[in-house]
């Protein structure tokens, strides 16, 4: 038999469907006095929030954002924090909906930055329900989609497909995002093949994607597949290197893809066509192309070295060290896992230097730094940063991505930031130490202010998981030149002399 609260409960999610208005009232006109404060606190703010974002209704919405507030500071639970970011996400939607992409995306950027923190809290608690997660990956691989963060958007997609394969909302978003790469050219065939399995993987859990996002997107979902012919068979790979990378998502590739031993390459990422803007300078490629073949070659280099760590045997034993009694790791395999970190966290750096220079930001390429390079810090006691006038120019002539790398450079740079212990991770690495453990509790070394100590399995999954920021930043990067480039092509009139840049090897 249902309790009172149940059938509460139950009436009010029907007129969020039914009578959002009505909803609105009845929520507000709850008593919230009693033993069941908490419950009644949770129903009238999800009533709020859902109502409020189904009516347009800002007020409503924030009206229940407080009440989320109160409750993740009184209990930061899974579930209220996960709650509180979907309530964060339907305050930034109906923001500034008339307004243009950047204005909105400024106007909603506090609200999307304390969502992805939210989201990302919920990921990194393994004991949180595993429905609760799969749907904390998808929200903000949502949120990473909508400011060209593709590869991390990919990414979290994957994960909440790993933990969940009926997600079938997780799977459509992205073989949307993967066919409109696709089409805008450069990628291999695997992209458009990955696309059709993941939207073949949507449509067989049609029931999943009904509770998750509702019937409407079950129809655009047969749309999608529907357009789309079955895939070949696909066999494994035989190469253990191959398949670690594809496992991982490693391969810098325009997409975050499958691998086709075919091509003979792992990472074919390419620039554009470049229009030069240097006269006289006769048949020498631009710098940009030295810039880029070294980010990738750091990059590769970088991704080796994390593969050949997890070798022992590959490394010479010329070492001696001291037993320090706490099950610590030395030799040059430990080491070459921790540079292999802080090589791919280095990047970032030079993706800055590589895009001022293109984008020509005007910063002096010593004083250029990633963190930094996006935004003008105007007011340190209010933290205002606006955009770069330049950098702002440029996103709103068309350079969508280069919000996106001013975002990464966000959730990396900033304090509270979803990616600053990896930054923090890096720090401790160049500039003091880092020791790993295979066995045991790491808070029983002894400890002291210049050594970090981490589980050897932890650091693996931040060196991981630094290849791929590393990654999506070099993607992101390739993506702006390109949308730059597009735009320079419809500006410029007349005949166009062309030069081949072939390939290196």
């Amino acid at each position: 038999m249902l309790s009172v609260f149940s059938k509460l409960s139950s009436h009010l999610n029907s007129l969020v469907d039914a009578d959002p208005a009505l909803a609105v009232k009845e929520a507000r006109e709850l008593d919230l006095d009693g033993p069941n404060r908490i419950n009644l606190m949770s129903l009238r703010a999800a009533t709020l929030v859902n109502a409020g974002a189904s009516l347009g209704r800002q007020e409503a919405i924030d009206e229940g954002l407080e009440l989320y507030r109160e409750l993740h500071r009184l209990y930061p639970t899974a579930d209220i924090t996960y709650n509180l970011g979907n309530g964060l996400v339907e305050a930034a939607d109906c923001r500034g909906d008339d307004s243009e992409w950047l204005d909105h995306q400024e106007q909603t950027r506090a609200y999307r930055a304390e969502a992805r923190r939210c989201y990302w809290t919920v990921l990194q608690d393994v004991d949180a329900d595993v429905e609760l997660r799969t749907q904390a990956w998808t929200n903000i691989a949502n949120l990473f989609a909508k400011t060209y963060r593709l590869s991390e958007a990919h990414d979290a997609r994957l994960s909440a497909l790993k933990i969940d394969p009926k997600n079938g909302v997780a799977a459509f978003c992205a073989a949307l995002d993967l066919m409109w790469l696709f089409k805008r050219g450069g990628c291999s065939e695997l992209t458009h093949m990955e696309a059709v399995m993941l939207a073949r993987q949507a449509l067989r859990n049609k029931e999943r994607i009904v509770q998750y996002a509702g019937a409407r997107v079950v129809a655009k979902v047969e749309a999608l597949a529907s357009k789309l012919t079955d895939p070949p068979p696909r066999s494994l790979h035989t190469n253990p290197f191959i398949r670690w990378v594809e496992e991982e998502r490693l391969t810098l590739a325009p997409a975050v893809e499958l691998v086709d031993p075919s091509l003979g390459k792992l990472d074919w990422l390419t620039l554009p066509g470049i229009l030069e803007r240097e006269p006289g300078v006769g048949s020498r490629p631009p710098p940009l192309f030295a810039m880029f073949n070294m980010l990738k070659s750091d990059f590769v280099l970088a991704r080796d070295l994390a593969w050949r760590a997890s070798d022992g045997s590959a490394w010479p034993k010329t070492g001696q060290f001291a037993d320090t009694l706490d099950y610590a790791m030395y030799g040059p395999d430990t080491s070459a896992l921790i540079l292999a970190h802080r090589t791919a966290l280095d990047l970032l750096d030079k993706v800055a230097v590589t895009a001022n220079y293109y984008f020509d930001l005007g910063h002096p390429p010593d004083k250029v730094y990633f963190g930094k390079i996006w935004r003008i810090r105007v007011d340190k006691k209010l933290g205002t940063s606006p955009l770069a006038n330049k950098v702002e120019v440029l996103i709103r002539a068309g350079v969508y991505a280069m919000y996106g790398l001013a975002e990464l450079a966000e959730d990396y740079d900033a304090r509270d930031g979803i990616l600053h212990s990896q930054k923090d991770l890096r720090n401790s690495g160049t500039h003091r130490f880092v020791v790993l453990h295979d066995l045991g509790d790491t808070t029983r070394a002894r400890q002291t202010p210049e050594v970090e100590h981490i589980n050897h399995s932890d650091f693996i999954d931040e060196a991981l998981r630094a290849l791929r920021v590393a990654r999506s930043a070099i993607q992101m990067l390739a993506l702006a030149i390109s949308q730059h480039e597009e735009i320079l092509m419809q500006e410029t009139d007349g005949i166009l002399e062309t030069l081949i840049v072939p390939d290196h090897h």
